[in-house]
């Protein structure tokens, strides 16, 4: 059975456990017209601020519409939805829509976007988004692809993490690696010229002349992590003129085919699938593993706190570090993947000009900041490198370069059902059931035959 909390109220908790009492006052005592916009939102501990910052933008609106003269004041409504994951969120969500009873504004995984798009849920944003550029102008550019369906924008991005392969320089220096060559990695790899199979070389190094048991780790179920290899090898999965799934044969052997060589030279434990998430973890926080294909949340929810890593800066980076995704040969372009969560509008809003310059507010720098750093997410704007907070967490600016290489999963429904296709290759791989040949293929051929309008290269 499915609860909802609807109401400023709901949100209170949750706003009040970021240091903040003020949410309430988005309800104007002297609104000569109030505006009520609702705003859908899952029930998630991990980013109470992404509903909270609207409430708060909403006092903001309201002080800029006095100022104008303006009769109307804004009134935001949280519905709260109980969704375990944003994939069961938006399915939800698309049902609501479906019988007329959807919300004004909701908040959505980036790929679900497309979704709404093609049912005419969403509103459409790109003449809003032109005209407001003090609350848009200076999103890093690349989030907006993550908003984008083929005929425009639809969302507005809200946060932002980044994917990356961390290392061990310890072991990186035991196995005979200078100190130049490991501290230069970070910059190689931005740059394109440490390469992907460079990294299964390192690996094998490590896992030949030290005790460290495994060469490369990476997550041990379906997820966006090992994407950003198939994005290095050139699969983006979307047709960027249709919006539809697209595989490219070719691609995805050369992707699986960096996980056969790397469980061939024994660096990618054949069992890596079969491990638990935690264990992954302490085999490579307790230098048993060379690298750690992860994301940057990682540092602040589990190295620094359960394993203990230095929470200073620069003794991190005495032992520790972290590169891009890297290219797929030397002189390529190296990879990153973020998975932003987007502010989205429908389409039959009544007041769609005040729930844009409300989502602007929502936008601000500072608001956004106080999302990023109680929550481990990146920033969306340039000027919040400048904000001490973030400064101080400095995993978080340091990350942030990496969103100018970023890439983003498609923004199509079923990309999540493929993902678990994909998955399901790389698991036949490691276990050697398959080559990096025939994973490609059966990716094509269980994709084209359970999934729709998929496009095969």
């Amino acid at each position: 059975m499915t609860h909802w909390k609807i109401g400023t109220a709901a949100l209170l908790g949750a706003a009040l456990s970021v240091g903040s009492a003020a949410l309430l006052a988005a309800t104007p005592l002297f609104a000569q017209e109030t505006v009520k916009l609702e705003l859908w939102s899952r029930q998630d501990p991990s980013g109470p601020l992404r509903p909270g910052n609207v409430v708060k933008a909403a006092e903001r609106l309201n002080k800029e519409l006095e100022a104008e003269g303006s009769p109307k004041r804004v009134e935001v409504a949280v519905r709260e939805s109980p969704a375990k994951g944003f994939d069961d969120d938006a399915l939800q969500l698309l049902k609501v829509f479906g019988i007329g009873e959807g919300p004004d504004i909701f908040i959505a995984a980036h790929e679900w976007i497309c979704a709404f798009q093609e049912d005419g849920f969403v509103l459409k944003l790109d003449d809003y988004i032109a005209k407001y550029p003090q609350h848009f102008g200076t999103i890093f550019p690349s989030l907006w692809s993550s908003a984008k369906c083929p005929d425009g924008t639809y969302a507005i991005p809200q946060d932002a993490e980044a994917r990356m392969f961390f290392y061990n320089k310890k072991l990186l220096r035991e196995a005979g690696y200078d100190a130049a060559f490991v501290d230069a990695m970070p910059e190689r790899a931005l740059s394109g010229d440490l390469a992907m199979d460079e990294v299964l070389e390192i690996a094998k190094k490590v896992v030949d002349k030290t005790k460290a048991q495994y060469g490369v780790l990476h997550r041990p179920n379906k997820g966006p992590d090992y994407i950003m290899v198939f994005q290095a090898y050139g699969s983006d999965f979307a047709d960027p003129e249709t919006g539809k799934l697209l595989l490219e044969r070719d691609k995805l052997a050369a992707a699986f085919g960096w996980f056969e060589r790397g469980v061939k030279e024994k660096v990618i434990p054949a069992n890596n699938t079969a491990m638990e998430f935690d264990a992954l973890r302490k085999e490579f926080y307790t230098g048993n593993a060379a690298f750690w294909m992860y994301g940057i949340w990682d540092l602040g929810s589990v190295a620094f706190p359960t394993y203990g890593l230095p929470q200073d800066e620069k003794a991190f980076f005495a032992d520790w570090g972290w590169i891009t995704g890297p290219a797929p040969q030397k002189g390529g372009k190296p990879v990153s993947l973020t998975h932003p969560i987007v502010y989205a509008i429908a389409a039959d809003t009544k007041e769609p000009e005040l729930a844009v310059r409300l989502l602007g507010h929502a936008s601000a720098a500072d608001l956004n900041t106080d999302h990023a750093v109680t929550t481990t997410h990146l920033g969306i704007k340039p000027e919040q490198l400048e904000d001490p907070r973030y400064a101080k967490a400095w995993p978080l600016a340091r990350a942030t370069e990496l969103l100018k290489i970023t890439k983003f999963l498609p923004n199509n429904s079923q990309f999540g059902d493929l993902n678990g296709i994909i998955f399901a290759g790389i698991q036949g791989i490691e276990s050697g059931r398959l080559s990096a040949q025939q994973a490609a293929d059966f990716v094509i051929e269980e994709a084209s035959s359970t999934l729709e309008d998929v496009i095969v290269k």
